[in-house]
């Protein structure tokens, strides 16, 4: 059941896969990247590092990062304008192609 805070919030979440030859510099990813998209979204981004899967082997995702969002409409005028730059940062910090997606809260 949804307490009256999450009732109808979306989130957007981006999967950065985890191959073999994966880079990731996390130290650039959370000086830089992250609180530069955070500034531009208005609110926080929670991010998570892959540790492994359950069977022990690679994790499926090297990160996973949430990024609050007031709407989905808000978030996609703000990738709108904004979206050419932050795609062009990625290089900057991993070699792994991210899948974006937005999501409802169901649960939290």
């Amino acid at each position: 059941m949804k307490s009256q805070e999450e009732h109808g919030m979306q989130r957007v979440t981006v999967l950065y896969p985890n191959a073999a030859d994966t880079k990731f510099d996390f130290d650039y990813y959370l000086a830089k990247h992250v609180p530069w998209v955070a500034g531009l979204v208005g609110q926080k981004i929670e991010v998570r590092r892959g540790i492994a899967s359950v069977s022990g082997s690679r994790a499926a995702f090297i990160c996973v990062a949430t990024i609050f969002i007031e709407s989905a409409e808000q978030f996609k005028a703000v990738f709108a304008e904004h979206g050419a730059k932050i795609l062009a940062d990625i290089p900057n910090y991993t070699n792994s192609q991210p899948f974006v997606q937005i999501d409802e809260v169901l649960q939290g």
